[in-house]
């Protein structure tokens, strides 16, 4: 067989690539974009992970700032408004990864 025959069908083991084992192009295509989601997929998700993590820290931190003095009783109704929303956003954070790391 010379390669590039029309008579038979195009294969990897044609060229010079290290896949000789006549794996079509078609195959080819769809493990290789198989395998590039999933990889995209776990750096995609462990960087989301990461995101969430430092706004539940973020938001938690706002919290403390704004609801600590509002406990000792010495705080603006401004500080209690901020360390409500800042408990808010931290705890959704928080859940969200949570949900994230157990699926």
């Amino acid at each position: 067989m010379v390669p590039g025959d029309p008579s038979r069908p195009s294969t990897r083991a044609d060229s010079d690539e290290p896949f000789g084992d006549g794996v079509d192009d078609a195959t080819y295509d769809l493990v290789y974009r198989a395998t590039r989601d999933a990889i995209w997929d776990v750096v995609g998700t462990a960087t989301l992970i990461l995101f969430y993590l430092a706004l539940s820290a973020i938001g938690l931190s706002v919290a403390v700032g704004g609801l600590g003095p509002f406990v000792r009783g010495s705080a603006a109704p401004a500080a209690l408004v901020v360390g409500a929303v800042g408990l808010a956003v931290g705890l959704l954070a928080a859940l969200r990864t949570y949900r994230l790391v157990t699926e």
